[in-house]
């Protein structure tokens, strides 16, 4: 393992033939994340909920050619047997995606924009205590996606601010995000 700052990580990102992130690439991710719970200041725990999730499994992509999210949705459409005519793809609701990379730049921040593959072991914590899901006042509802063309198995978009990201492994390399 390797420690890295968020700098050098979002480098890797921005340099990717230096780095061997030219075009898409499977990738293991670690994040710790500030959740945004309901009920605004009124909620007692809001501001103190963090989720940490070890082990997901994601794919990047630099969208160098064609757009990689696209080509999934289009694929999975024609394997279900829908016409992939139906799905239409929809500018980006916020950020601006810097070009070639898996990178999005919003409000001075860097964010990785991944296509979720699987999810890993999720656990909550409470002013840095653990604490049960279903104890967590004002979680938000589970978002259902957009409809992808009526697609069942969805593709599945992600966009994890870098700050939030703890350890990262690429090409068999494991690093450990410091500040």
């Amino acid at each position: 393992m390797k420690k890295i700052t968020k700098k050098e990580l979002i480098e890797m990102f921005l340099n990717p033939e230096v780095s061997g992130l030219n075009g898409s690439s499977f990738i293991g991710i670690d994040t710790l994340t500030d959740v945004k719970l309901t009920g605004g200041k009124s909620n007692p725990m809001q501001g103190g909920v963090q989720k940490a999730t070890i082990g997901s499994s994601v794919m990047i992509f630099s969208n160098k050619n064609s757009n990689a999210y696209e080509n999934m949705v289009t694929r999975r459409l024609v394997a279900e047997g829908k016409n992939p005519e139906t799905f239409e793809l929809h500018p980006r609701t916020w950020g601006e995606r810097i070009a070639n990379t898996p990178l999005v730049v919003h409000k001075d921040e860097y964010y990785l924009e991944v296509i979720f593959l699987k999810s890993g072991e999720t656990s909550y914590f409470f002013n840095g205590k653990p604490i049960k899901k279903d104890l967590i006042q004002g979680m938000p509802e589970k978002s259902e996606g957009g409809e992808q063309g009526g697609l069942e198995n969805k593709v599945i978009i992600r966009t994890y601010k870098v700050s939030s990201i703890a350890r990262i492994t690429i090409n068999k390399e494991t690093y450990i995000i410091c500040d």
